[in-house]
């Protein structure tokens, strides 16, 4: 009895043994859908404006919309070339671009080049390009559906600056656009009809169009020479620039102030000013006001001169002409409208208030710095934004006093933001001149003509989508004219979007290596 008790123990050892020797059998998984790429709110943005470019290339190519240039070659006597659908291709490519991207710089006379369907086309890139072609497909989405689509919530937050709730800021913002624009085409009708003696139809075309091309910051005008023609009219002037400085001070700042009851004792109640509203109010301030006495103190007796025979304000009082004085004074206000007017333009659009041939170079170094800082994060404006300014300087003021911490207002900015910062003006500065470095091997003819800072000078505006020149843009080589293309694009999307657009942030690594220092500076 033990010795078969013992048989049967072993054989149930070997057994399990070779139990545990089998493979394991894998659970089968059904089949799946592939996994679907996550979504990059910065290729979508630029893809929506190639998109909005293409299109708008297209019909500005069209018949209906060219009064004469583009479909010259179909008539009697005229030899058809392919260098002449190519040149007018690439001009048409370059007005789509600069009217999505609101930039303003253009190659041909609008008036004269476009017929009132290719001039609607121009106000319709415009309008689209400035609130941002994602957002307003978003908001029609989020109609129909009554919710925010999956992945629309970040791309808002890029395009306005915000990471609020998306319908309410959408919502918000087309009001915003709406409420200013139809002010601004009501203000400017009574200009135009009223003290300009302009046509009905013409005069409400006209009007519409410069507010939206005004508050959209695009700058650009169905006047011939731009608004030099309109620069002797100070509520003219005036209501253009507030226009211009509310499409670039941005929908977060501006819904902000206009929900903070400042009359209310209850603070719960008032609402609060943001950092970011502060910081943009009070920088749009210092650069309006500061840089247009700036600025009017350079031109004084410059391009800012309407009539140099005119007697002066001061020759007038000694002559004891009390009426020539007068005229005088008026004139001298006029030119100081023009200043601050022509120095908001140079943050972000590209209307031009005076002859900017005439500007001594001085001035026109200081609007380049103007260019490059450009408006307020999630606005119409282009260039580096006043906020990323403000946050590179108090970077280094905290770093020269020795403080760990970015602090303004009794607040500390994260260091994350701070980085940003110093990222967002290595990219801006980086593709600036790279863009001019190349530009210099293939725009001979504008160099010999205009010189390199005038080169440099398109680039910056180009960039900073500002569309102010120095009146060498129709002298652009067709390679030239497709790189300001290729630069108003980038200052649009931006070219910190676009190195994203290509390479998705990676993970942030688990693993700390041991610091080591290294010498700088």
């Amino acid at each position: 009895m033990t010795l078969d008790t013992t048989s049967q123990a072993q054989a149930l050892r070997d057994y399990r043994d070779r139990l545990r020797d089998l493979p394991t059998p894998q659970p089968t998984r059904r089949a799946g859908p592939a996994k679907r790429a996550p979504f990059n709110p910065y290729r979508t943005l630029a893809v929506t404006f190639l998109a909005l470019i293409a299109i708008g290339t297209l019909l500005l190519c069209s018949p209906w919309a060219q009064s004469d240039h583009c479909w010259a070659w179909l008539s009697p006597g005229r030899p058809f070339t392919w260098a002449k659908v190519a040149e007018a291709l690439i001009d048409n490519l370059f007005m789509a671009t600069s009217a999505s991207c609101v930039t303003g710089l253009t190659v041909v006379s609008v008036p004269k080049t476009y017929t009132f369907f290719g001039q609607l086309v121009l106000l319709g890139c415009i309008q689209l390009g400035g609130i941002s072609l994602v957002a307003l497909g978003t908001l029609i989405v989020s109609i129909l559906l009554g919710r925010v689509p999956f992945g629309g919530e970040r791309q808002i937050a890029i395009s306005f600056g915000s990471s609020g709730r998306p319908a309410s800021l959408l919502s918000q913002t087309f009001r915003y656009v709406l409420t200013f624009e139809i002010a601004g085409a009501i203000l400017l009708f009574f200009r135009y009809y009223l003290a300009h003696g302009y046509e009905l139809g013409k005069a409400v075309w006209f009007s519409v169009f410069h507010a939206v091309s005004a508050f959209c910051n695009a700058g650009i005008s169905l006047h011939p020479n731009n608004l030099l023609d309109m620069r002797g009219d100070a509520a003219y002037m005036i209501i253009i620039a507030l226009l211009v400085a509310a499409g670039g001070i941005g929908f977060l700042v501006l819904s902000n102030v206009f929900r903070y009851r400042f009359w209310r004792r209850d603070l719960r109640r008032r609402g609060h000013i943001i950092l970011q509203a502060r910081i943009v109010l009070w920088m749009s301030l210092i650069l309006s006001i500061g840089g247009g006495i700036l600025f009017s103190a350079l031109e004084w007796n410059g391009s800012l001169v309407h009539d140099p025979s005119a007697p002066g304000l001061w020759a007038s009082l000694t002559d004891g002409a009390w009426r020539d004085a007068l005229i005088a004074l008026g004139t001298d206000f006029e030119e100081a409208c023009a200043g601050v007017a022509q120095t908001v333009f140079f943050r972000t659009a590209g209307f031009n208030a005076i002859p900017m041939g005439e500007v001594s170079h001085p001035a026109n170094v200081f609007s380049v710095l103007l260019m490059l800082i450009g408006g307020a994060p999630g606005s119409m404006a282009g260039g580096i934004k006043t906020t990323t300014l403000v946050v590179v300087l108090l970077t280094i003021r905290a770093y020269i006093r020795g403080n760990p911490d970015v602090q303004l207002h009794r607040r500390t900015i994260p260091d994350s933001i701070c980085r940003e910062a110093m990222v967002i003006l290595f990219f801006y500065l980086t593709t600036l001149f790279l863009l001019y470095f190349i530009l210099l091997f293939t725009e001979h003819t504008l160099i010999a003509k205009h010189g390199e800072f005038a080169l440099f000078y398109e680039v910056s505006s180009a960039l900073g989508t500002v569309g102010v020149t120095l009146d060498a843009t129709g002298d652009l080589s067709q390679i030239g004219r497709l790189l300001i293309s290729l630069a108003m694009f980038l200052g649009r999307i931006g070219p910190v979007s676009l190195a994203l657009m290509m390479a998705s942030r990676a993970q942030a690594p688990h693993v700390r290596y041991p610091e080591e220092t290294v010498s700088v500076g």
